[in-house]
């Protein structure tokens, strides 16, 4: 960096777990609206300055100031979406994604085309291409199978009396434009529980340059934002 630089990045990480049920789409499209809603109600005025109306008076708290003035937002956990398929046919492809895997690894082109069949009915994908929740949010290539729901201990989906459908309820979501994703993927062999938890590894653009004059005062500044 050439001397007299400093930079910085504002990043807020987001965990929930959002409204259960395969045809609670709605209630988890608003359960997010209302976490980053009381997120920035609440926040410290250190941390984000309040937003105010022309006349002086409180902006309401809808979250959008507080993502649009973060450099890295991340939102994760069991975040419930549900793929809009019939259990059979998700497992048939399941089965046959395991077998094309076993023969040519997760590039194989067979593999690829029945994990977009499925994607493609993929709730929370869905939802962030119609706008209706987590706009400006992105996702690293899903290329592991569901993570929901197992037989504790088994590799085996729900075999239950409900056998709910498979789905890729456990999500690592970003809001940035200066984000590479180096590893998305799912620990397969963690059976502890009923779903198969997700880990990612990405690399970070700096947000806020800054160059000073030799008093160490602050004179011009550029912030980088998520745009679409």
């Amino acid at each position: 960096d050439e001397k007299g630089l400093t930079k910085s990045s504002r990043m807020l990480f987001v965990t929930g777990h959002l409204a259960a049920h395969v045809k609670n789409v709605d209630a988890r499209n608003n359960d997010f609206k209302r976490i980053i809603s009381e997120l920035e109600a609440q926040a410290p005025t250190r941390f984000l300055r309040p937003r105010r109306n022309r006349d002086g008076s409180p902006a309401e708290c809808d979250g959008s100031h507080l993502l649009s003035s973060m450099d890295h937002v991340f939102f994760a956990g069991d975040l419930n979406y549900r793929i809009d398929l019939p259990r059979e046919y998700v497992e048939r492809c399941i089965i046959d994604v395991k077998q094309c895997t076993s023969k040519g690894g997760t590039n194989n082109s067979e593999a690829v085309a029945l994990m977009n069949k499925l994607l493609r009915r993929d709730q929370l994908l869905q939802t962030i291409a119609s706008g209706r929740a987590f706009a400006d949010f992105h996702e690293g290539k899903i290329t592991f199978l569901p993570t929901f729901k197992f037989d504790k201990g088994t590799s085996n989906y729900d075999t239950s009396h409900k056998q709910r459908v498979p789905a890729w309820t456990d999500r690592i979501l970003f809001r940035s434009n200066k984000v590479r994703v180096l590893e998305y993927q799912s620990a397969a062999e963690a059976k502890h529980s009923d779903h198969r938890p997700v880990f990612g590894t990405f690399q970070l653009g700096w947000g806020l340059a800054e160059k000073t004059k030799s008093k160490g005062v602050a004179k011009k500044s550029k912030r980088t934002r998520s745009r679409k």
